[in-house]
Order: structure tokens, then C-alpha cells, then sequence
């Protein structure tokens, strides 16, 4: 294969790699190391590995992907339009019901597109430059222990990608170290359900070296001064569940997850068995100080005098004893949802903070029965005319610790950790497999129970229960254990039609990569197109910077927009 200009930019439509290509796209990075240093110098090819890390997890977490698409599955609600939330979740302004995705490069709502695109295969970018070092050019990274964590690594971060880009866009790029880059305009575009299976694959091989080699990832691999060091035993429990997610989350509808095999169910329940919740369990996450490493999506949706739970799912989560204390959707002009009386101790009465209107949120001070993860606030933050649907009097506070800039209290202070696969997630994903795979009711019931009993003080469920009544129960805990857990609400809303009409499924192909492919544009979502239809042509421009480069500039922008508290 072709890597003599690795380092140098390549075309966007790549974007899968940074990695340089001959012709009119091959634009000079002034920015990138030098190749020759780059592939042989064993500390420049751990740290690419460990920086593939970060990038994963911020742009799973950030404000333009997690944060947005947990409010388009009415997880959460605002009608800011910073990081275009009230665009895309908007009913009845400039769509009848919702938008699609404004495809089109001109539109100012057109950079979520490119936020798990460019993120992700920035992260493919490296993990396949890592891997060129280690496996064909011979390079040691330290010792051979190391330098095994590190191939593992970037193996693993080839799976996350083709993961990630199946679960969000209907095509992608399949690219690996060993992939011909002689010609990136000639490589082929496969289908969601190519990626998957590429994915599936790269985690075996993983999961694999994994198994076989003993190592622990350095701690600023996930944070800086506080992060966590993982095992091989670890990763490798990571990886198994991240392929039950990858089977579970992946149907756009009802019908599709429908046609799930009750094998392929069994074979998530297997995987789950060997995740991160198989004892010894853990929690896999990040350090977030606020500055390098930050969770948008938890930042937001945990300051309830910005972001607020939708009433579709606080209608939900509020149920109890009293029918006139559960809120009712849409919100109830003019005088809103009453102070709740939930029997779910995630609830509660809903008081928290230390005085009424704490941090003026309309809130009302804690009197020893409020919940865990909610809190009611009697006013809204958010502009009337921009509909009243976005209204909600229910917030979440269960990681309020990380909410930017921090409400005071102890431990909020805007940093702390940052869970992205948890043992309860990996238990929701096991119990899931058991109950569509026919497999063991009884254990399946245990594992709803551990947060339905031991944080909700439900109920519980039994083996005995029907199916429907265990998958009742089980997506009511996905709906309150998972809210903010990157983009994982809508996922699970979209495969049991649960989204709003017209809302998008899935993402096309950003309009740039298209431009470059010489293809036509198309999208998906809106009145005009809710299954997706193809647009206008697009020229080709003669070339683009590199994905690293355009990840890093959105990176920036992002953070940006988060901190400067203008709410548009």
C-alpha cells in the first residue's frame, strides 16, 4: 500500500484518514509531524493511539451530536438554538412536525451533520496510522507489552469507528492500515449494514489480542491528572458489550428490530454476559476538567436552567400514587406540570438545592424526599413564542456535578467522572438479549431489578412476567438510566418508533464528502423526505483539508459555543 505521504491532508471524502493521497488533493498539513519521525518514534505512536481515545469519547458526548440527538428523541428539550436544538426539534415552525437534515453546505444547520463523521474518522485516522507503524514498519513501542496495548488499541478503535458510523449514517467507508490510498476517490462506499459487520469483525480481532496479552492503558489515556487505568481484562469486557450495543441499537424502526433473529438476540445476551457488568464489574468513562475533556451532553442536559426533560418522558418518570401530580404531555398552558409525588425514588417530590429558585431555576429547596436524578422547577427558561411544546417543569440532575459552569453545591464544580458504558447499560443490553432471545426470564428480571428495586424502590419484575411486561419495564429503566449516556436514548426510541414523526433516522453522507464524490445530494427526515430522497448535484471541489484538521477546528468551535452561555 501507498503510505509515503501518510501525515499529509487527504480529501474529506476520506474522511477516513488524514492520510495524504498524490494528485490535486494532496494539500500540505503544516500542522502534521513530520512522516518519518511520525512512523518511527514509539512515544509520538502511543500517544496517537491514547489521543484516538479522546476523541471517541468527546465526540460521543459532545453538544452537536449526543446533546442534540438525545433532544430529538425528546429525552431532553430546549428551544435554544445553540448547536441548531430548536431546529432540529422544533414542531410546526419552518416544518410542519420536524425537519430533516439540512443537508446542503450552505444551510446554517448543516454542521451536526459532521460532528460524528469527522470525529470518528479523525479517530480512524490515527488508529490506522499507529497500526502502519507497529505492523509494517516494525516499530516497538517500548516493549512488546506496550506495544501490544497499543496495537489492541487501534484495532479496537477501528471497530468503534465502523460502529459508530453504522449506527448514525446509512453509508460509510470500510479503511485500515492496509488499505491502498493510492487513489481515496476510488474507494468504495458501503452500506450501514457493511459497516456493522466490518465492525463486528475488528472487535473479535481486538477482543482477541485483548484476551492474550496483559497490559493497563495509561490513566491520561481518559482524563488528565484523574484518569482511569484499564486492564486488558477490562478492554476486552468493553468490547463484548460494545458489540451488543452495536446489535441492539442498530434497527431505524420498529419493523427492522422486529426482524432481529432470536439468534442474533441470544448472541447480544452472550456478549453482554462477558461485559463490563460481568463480575469483577466497572464503569467505563473519562475524567471531565472542563477544558480538554469535556461531556456536552451532560454538561447541558444536567443544568436545568438551560435544558429541561421532556414532558414525553417526564410523563413517564413521574407516574405515582396521585394522578394529578404525573405530567402530562404536551405541557399544560399556562400553568404547567404540578410539583410531582413519584413513587420512583429517582424522583421523589422533586425538591433540590439548598433554597427555593436555587441558582434560579425556579426550583424548590430539598426537604429529604426528593429524587436522585430529577427535579421540578416551577418556571421555564425558555422563550414563549418558540413554542410551548419545548416547556417542561421536570430536570435532570444526576451528574449535575458536571454541568458547565457548576451550581455550587458540593462536588459540582463542573468537573468529576464522565460514565460512558456502565454496568447498568451493559445489564439493560444482557436482559434485552435474554428476553427477545428466549433466553433465561428469571436472570433477565434480576438485572432490571438491580436499578428498578435498588435506585427506583419499584416493584420488581419476576420471570414469570410476560415478555411484554419485562420489555415494559426494561425500556422504562433505558429511558431514566440512560438519558445523557451519549446517544443512546434515541437509539433505543428510534427501533421501537417511539420518535417523533419525520424525525431523521439516520444521517446521510455530509454534503462535502458528496461534493467530492461528485454525487447527489440527499437526506433524510422532514415533510418532504422521511425516508430519504435524493436532491440537487453538487460540484466537486478541487480539494479539502484534512479530517483532523476540520474535527479539531469543530472541536473548538463547539467549546466555544458552550461557554459563552448565550442562549440564541
Amino acid at each position: 500500500m501507498n503510505r509515503s505521504m501518510t501525515w499529509r491532508g487527504m480529501a474529506a471524502v476520506l474522511a477516513v484518514l488524514g492520510a495524504g493521497c498524490s494528485g490535486d488533493l494532496d494539500v500540505e498539513n503544516p500542522n502534521a509531524p513530520d512522516a518519518d519521525r511520525a512512523f518511527s518514534d514509539p512515544a509520538t505512536i502511543k500517544a496517537v493511539a491514547g489521543g484516538t481515545i479522546r476523541t471517541w469519547l468527546i465526540t460521543r458526548q459532545d453538544y452537536n451530536s449526543g446533546l442534540l440527538i438525545n433532544a430529538m428523541a425528546d429525552g431532553f428539550t430546549a428551544s435554544w438554538n445553540n448547536f441548531n436544538l430548536r431546529y432540529y426539534t422544533s414542531e410546526g415552525n419552518e416544518c410542519p412536525v420536524r425537519c430533516g437534515w439540512a443537508n446542503v453546505l450552505t444551510s446554517a444547520q448543516y454542521i451536526q451533520l459532521e460532528t460524528f463523521w469527522y470525529g470518528y474518522y479523525s479517530a480512524l485516522s490515527a488508529a490506522n496510522d499507529a497500526l502502519t507503524a507497529i505492523r509494517t514498519n516494525g516499530v516497538i513501542v517500548t516493549n512488546p507489552a506496550t506495544t501490544k496495548m497499543t496495537e489492541t488499541i487501534a484495532v479496537m478503535m477501528q471497530g468503534i469507528v465502523f460502529a459508530n458510523i453504522a449506527l448514525n449514517y446509512d453509508q460509510g467507508f470500510i479503511v485500515t492500515e492496509e488499505t491502498d490510498l493510492t487513489d481515496p476517490l476510488a474507494l468504495p462506499l458501503v452500506t450501514s449494514a457493511e459497516m456493522q459487520a466490518a465492525a463486528l469483525e475488528k472487535f473479535d480481532e481486538a477482543y482477541a489480542l485483548a484476551q492474550a496479552n496483559p497490559f493497563s492503558t495509561d490513566a491520561t489515556w481518559t482524563g488528565l491528572a484523574q484518569g482511569t487505568v484499564y486492564t486488558n481484562v477490562q478492554i476486552a469486557k468493553l468490547i463484548r458489550t460494545m458489540q451488543a450495543e452495536l446489535v441492539a441499537h442498530y434497527p431505524r424502526n420498529a419493523a427492522q428490530n422486529a426482524a432481529v433473529s432470536g439468534a442474533q438476540w441470544s448472541q447480544v445476551a452472550g456478549w453482554a454476559a462477558q461485559g463490563v457488568s460481568a463480575a469483577p464489574g466497572f464503569d467505563f468513562g473519562f475524567f471531565q476538567d472542563g477544558t480538554v475533556w469535556w461531556d456536552g451532553t451532560r454538561n447541558w442536559g444536567n443544568d436545568i436552567t438551560t435544558v429541561r426533560v421532556d414532558t414525553r418522558l417526564a410523563s413517564v418518570i413521574t407516574a405515582g400514587p396521585d394522578p394529578s401530580k404525573v405530567h402530562v404531555t404536551p405541557w399544560p398552558s399556562p400553568n404547567g406540570n404540578p410539583q410531582p409525588d413519584a413513587f420512583d425514588a429517582r424522583v421523589g417530590n422533586g425538591t433540590w438545592g439548598p433554597e427555593d429558585d436555587f441558582n434560579g431555576g425556579g426550583t424548590l429547596a430539598d426537604d429529604g424526599n426528593g429524587g436522585t436524578d430529577f427535579a421540578y422547577a416551577g418556571s421555564n427558561p425558555y422563550p414563549a413564542a418558540r413554542g410551548l411544546y419545548h416547556y417542561s417543569n421536570l430536570g435532570h440532575i444526576r451528574y449535575s456535578y458536571l454541568a458547565y459552569p457548576g451550581y455550587g453545591l458540593p462536588d459540582e464544580d463542573g468537573t468529576g467522572p464522565a460514565p460512558v458504558y456502565t454496568q447498568t447499560f451493559n445489564d439493560l443490553l444482557w436482559a434485552e438479549g435474554l428476553i427477545r432471545g428466549g433466553g433465561d426470564k428469571a436472570l433477565a428480571a434480576t438485572l432490571i431489578n438491580k436499578t428498578r428495586v435498588d435506585r427506583g424502590h419499584l416493584a420488581p419484575v419476576t420471570g414469570g412476567d410476560s415478555d411484554a411486561g419485562l420489555l415494559a419495564a426494561l425500556q422504562y429503566e433505558q429511558d431514566i438510566e440512560l438519558l445523557g449516556i451519549g446517544g443512546t436514548i434515541y437509539y433505543n426510541h428510534r427501533r421501537i418508533d417511539k420518535l417523533a414523526a419525520m424525525t431523521p433516522r439516520q444521517m446521510p453522507i455530509p454534503a462535502k464528502e458528496l461534493g467530492l464524490l461528485a454525487l447527489e445530494l440527499y437526506s433524510f427526515g422532514g415533510p418532504g423526505n422521511p425516508a430519504g430522497v435524493s436532491a440537487g448535484a453538487y460540484s466537486r471541489p478541487g480539494g479539502v483539508r484534512s479530517v483532523r484538521d476540520i474535527w479539531a477546528d469543530m472541536e473548538k468551535a463547539s467549546r466555544a459555543e458552550a461557554r459563552s452561555r448565550i442562549r440564541r
